[in-house]
């Protein structure tokens, strides 16, 4: 598979889910050059950075390169666990904070009630951490419980 530049469609599908999380200095800020896209069914986006960029070039067929960032699925990007995993620390919108024992529930791929959400701001698709506010995973939040989508814990239980 070869390994593309944005097109800028693609990087302002992306700029509007970076604008979910986090703040527009940040969406200004952002690397966008550090990205580049390989086509397939969908769109997966890869961070990587402008060195290796420019040496792949030189390669005709690339599996993968760098962080799988996100995808575009029916003209929609979504940010994957890594790419959650990068902006964590500037998310200030659409997350949620639990406590120790959401945590480990949550790293078991469970989902989370109530009880154990220390605070969430936003609803839908949000960032998970715990109260040391480290990225913990992705969930669905809908006002009464977050729905597990994906979290860290997912790489041992796949054997990824």
């Amino acid at each position: 598979m070869k390994v593309r530049e944005l097109k800028d469609f693609e990087k302002n599908k992306i700029k509007e889910e970076l604008l979910r999380y986090t703040n527009k200095k940040y969406v200004k800020n952002f690397e966008y050059g550090n990205l580049v896209a390989q086509e397939n069914k969908w769109i997966t986006v890869l961070y990587t950075n402008k060195e290796t960029k420019e040496k792949l070039k030189l390669f005709d067929d690339i599996y993968s390169v760098g962080n799988v960032f996100g995808e575009i699925k029916r003209k929609k990007f979504k940010l994957s666990l890594e790419g959650f995993t990068l902006i964590s620390k500037y998310i200030i919108k659409n997350y949620a904070i639990i406590n120790d024992k959401g945590e480990q529930l949550f790293l078991y791929g469970r989902d989370i009630f109530k009880s154990s959400i220390i605070e969430v701001r936003g609803f839908g698709r949000i960032a998970v951490f715990n109260k040391n506010k480290e990225f913990l995973g992705i969930g669905e939040y809908n006002g009464t419980l977050i729905k597990n989508i994906k979290d860290k814990g997912w790489y041992l239980r796949e054997g990824g």
